[in-house]
């Protein structure tokens, strides 16, 4: 079982929806987990740099799961699997709650619905950054695979 992980920060802001897109779709994804601690946009006004974008969660008829829907790839946001201290490059906090296996923390909960998720078919889970060396998603991948060892998961950075 292949469980991709895809960083919309690879792509520019203009071409970033549409890499994004082309990317899941050539490795077949059928959903994107939004691992994101954060998906919204922290401004409401579209002129500011931290407004609504494509790639944000938004209401109604706009942003990622609009986009995904239309390209026919399901969209989850599983708000459990963030980072919760983003400012920590060691992400410190988060493999400390991973390490303890303890279902009070956020991250654990998410693993197991991740787990589930996985049986639906192929899955990516999502962040901004643009390298997996960096990002807490590889961090989350690994931790799948060690705690689920019956799934036999690969792990594939998108683009490829």
């Amino acid at each position: 079982m292949i469980l991709y992980t895809i960083g919309y920060g690879h792509w520019p802001a203009p071409r970033r929806m549409k890499g994004m897109i082309d990317a899941l779709k050539s490795a077949g994804v059928k959903l994107l987990v939004d691992s994101r601690h954060s998906p919204c946009s922290s401004n409401v006004e579209p002129t500011s740099t931290y407004g609504p974008r494509d790639w944000k969660l938004q209401a109604g008829d706009a942003g990622i799961a609009h986009h995904l829907e239309a390209a026919s790839i399901g969209y989850r946001w599983l708000g459990e699997l963030g980072n919760p201290q983003k400012n920590d490059p060691e992400m410190t906090i988060l493999r400390e709650h991973l390490a303890a296996h303890d279902l009070r923390w956020p991250v654990n909960r998410g693993l197991l619905v991740l787990r589930d998720l996985l049986d639906s078919g192929p899955c990516a889970l999502l962040c901004a950054c643009d390298d997996p060396n960096k990002c807490h998603r590889t961090v989350i991948a690994a931790a799948m695979r060690e705690r689920f060892p019956a799934f036999a998961i690969e792990i594939c950075h998108l683009p490829k």
